[in-house]
């Protein structure tokens, strides 16, 4: 093909990519927004950021196949593996959910419980915040400012909470205890995850509970989320109504 046939293509080029490029931006931000609010504004400012944070995404699941090193909190000692398939988490990394398999409503409502619960412990203290990372929900925290290690200091105490959208949950968790987590399929690391936004390189994506009979294991790998962050042993995870 001469140069001129070429130069002749080339615009009709331009116009179809353009077009493509088009229908996947449009595409793709009306399924960013129905994800819901996060951390960034829920316009095409906030979608345009999103959209460049992609290229610092890393493998949701780098630093799988535990370590026998690496300690594993004895709450988390008898967990058994989830089951079934993993929900399919959206490409976009903020905000980080999943798609499918979301906690039906009465299920979603006992697993808020489960952190109400945790809120109300004053051993080791915690209460309830706005999340830094959120911005538009309670996170679980270390009450107060005493940190005891770099990696709660850096989240400001912020160790866990709950998307009201699918169900979902964030939850910091040692190293061991996170490779635990994703072996036996509960959850996933956060895309961005020790990549960018200050995010913990264990900020990890806890899959919503299918059922009733699920709560009682993320019920426990919260508590090994608290005793992680709170620098103790894995605190007795609390009943409902109670205070420890």
């Amino acid at each position: 093909m001469n140069d001129i046939n070429r130069n002749r293509y080339l615009p009709a080029g331009l116009a179809a990519t353009t077009l493509v490029a088009g229908a996947w931006a449009v595409r793709d931000y009306g399924q960013w927004r129905r994800l819901g609010d996060g951390g960034l504004p829920h316009n095409a400012g906030g979608w345009l950021r999103m959209t460049a944070m992609r290229l610092r995404a890393r493998s949701r699941f780098d630093g799988t196949n535990h370590n026998q090193e690496e300690e594993i909190s004895p709450i988390l000692l008898d967990l058994q593996a989830r089951g079934g398939t993993r929900p399919k988490a959206a490409p976009h990394p903020v905000p980080n959910r999943v798609v499918d398999q979301h906690a039906p409503a009465p299920v979603k409502q006992a697993l808020v419980s489960v952190f109400d619960d945790f809120s109300r412990s004053d051993s080791p203290p915690l209460e309830y915040r706005t999340s830094r990372w959120e911005k538009h929900h309670n996170a679980l925290c270390l009450k107060g400012d005493a940190y005891p290690h770099a990696i709660s200091r850096g989240a400001s105490g912020e160790l866990g909470h709950v998307h009201p959208s699918d169900g979902s949950m964030h939850m910091i968790l040692s190293p061991g205890d996170a490779r635990l987590v994703l072996d036996l399929g509960w959850g996933e690391f956060h895309p961005l995850a020790g990549m960018m936004l200050e995010l913990p390189a264990t900020y990890t994506l806890i899959y919503p509970p299918r059922s009733l009979a699920e709560i009682a294991p993320i019920r426990a790998i919260l508590s090994a989320a608290v005793g992680y962050m709170t620098g103790q042993p894995a605190p007795p995870t609390p009943t409902r109504g109670s205070s420890a």
